[in-house]
């Protein structure tokens, strides 16, 4: 590998960034910010100018001023606030992790049917990554949930269905789920309804259908239906091949809380515009969201490919701006998810 100072600098930015900023949530973008407007000055000195808010000052605000306000509302028997701190706890978003605690607090919730807190415990129990694998226990609480009126908790019984996990294998009954599950507005349903119909296995293959459903899930939110639309605009799969298009849905994806949309609208900026900073922004924020072995080896080859096209100090600025500005605002979509605010 050759050396190279911006290559070198990239490495230096990517560890800071994996340092400084722990919890990885996927955001609108957003302009970079902006310093506000400076004061009315004395005539012998300049006016200080305001700070603008940073990724760190948004994330000390909500663990000083959110988080606290969380657990008051909670305490005082919200439900809502409830299912929040209790998965905040057991993941350990503001804290060290804690499952007995953060069970405990949706629980809570859950005894007041509150149907996304008996979802998350579901998937608690399914998944066995937090405490030993329960499927009945899984199902009681996907059960309830639907009762509640929570379309995850049919998704989630049709997907047991469909794999054989706690219940028999039937992907007649899976389908039946899945579209119960959509009928109520579901993204995840309606996305993986679109991937069934692209399949082509357990519905016939239609992908006329799945665009429709992709395009439904994807205004509805979902990350995941926005790039598998990037997908097929870039390849024109049922689609026009528009690559611009899909440049548009990879980074709509990203503000939806897509990982690899991020990655997706990086090489398509590169490949479309040569904007390299803003690729590289991208490939920062991809790393922060999963700093997995293979995600660092996906965004360091980029770096690696893409380092001497940035080598004048306006284009590693610009970055900077664009990848601080990114992370501003995943910190704001998780507060708004979390919190409301």
């Amino acid at each position: 590998m050759r050396n190279s100072v911006l290559l070198a600098w990239s490495l230096v930015l990517i560890a800071a960034m994996v340092v400084a900023l722990q919890v990885g949530v996927a955001g609108p973008v957003v302009a970079a910010p902006k310093a506000a407007s400076p004061r009315p000055a004395p005539a012998v000195a300049a006016a200080p100018k305001i700070a603008a808010e940073t990724a760190a000052s948004y994330r000390r605000r909500m663990k000083e001023e959110f988080w606290p306000e969380l657990q008051r509302q909670a305490q005082a028997g919200d439900a809502e606030a409830q299912w929040h701190l209790g998965f905040a706890t057991l993941v350990g978003s503001f804290g060290k992790p804690d499952v007995a605690a953060g069970i405990q607090w949706m629980e809570k919730a859950a005894a007041q049917k509150h149907g996304k807190a008996l979802n998350s415990l579901g998937e608690v129990y399914t998944t066995g990554e937090a405490v030993p694998q329960d499927y009945p226990k899984a199902i009681g609480y996907f059960q309830a949930a639907w009762a509640a009126g929570e379309p995850m908790g049919i998704l989630n019984l049709g997907i047991l269905s469909e794999y054989g996990l706690g219940r028999k294998q039937d992907n007649d009954e899976a389908v039946r789920c899945y579209r119960l599950a959509a009928d109520k507005g579901s993204p995840a349903a309606l996305t993986r309804l679109g991937a069934m119909y692209a399949d082509g296995d357990m519905l016939p293959k239609d992908l006329k259908q799945t665009v429709a459903c992709y395009r439904a899930a994807a205004e509805k939110g979902s990350a995941e239906a926005w790039h598998n639309l990037s997908v097929m605009h870039r390849r024109g799969i049922a689609v026009p091949l528009d690559k611009e298009a899909a440049l548009t849905c990879a980074e709509k994806s990203w503000a939806a809380g897509g990982v690899d949309g991020a990655l997706m609208a990086a090489d398509l900026l590169v490949e479309l515009r040569g904007d390299y900073p803003r690729a590289m922004a991208y490939v920062f924020v991809f790393l922060e969201s999963d700093p997995s072995p293979e995600s660092r080896a996906k965004a360091m080859q980029r770096a690696k490919d893409w380092d001497d096209k940035m080598l004048a100090e306006a284009d590693r600025a610009k970055c900077l701006e664009l990848a601080e500005a990114f992370e501003l605002a995943r910190w704001q979509r998780l507060s708004k998810e979390v919190f409301g605010r």
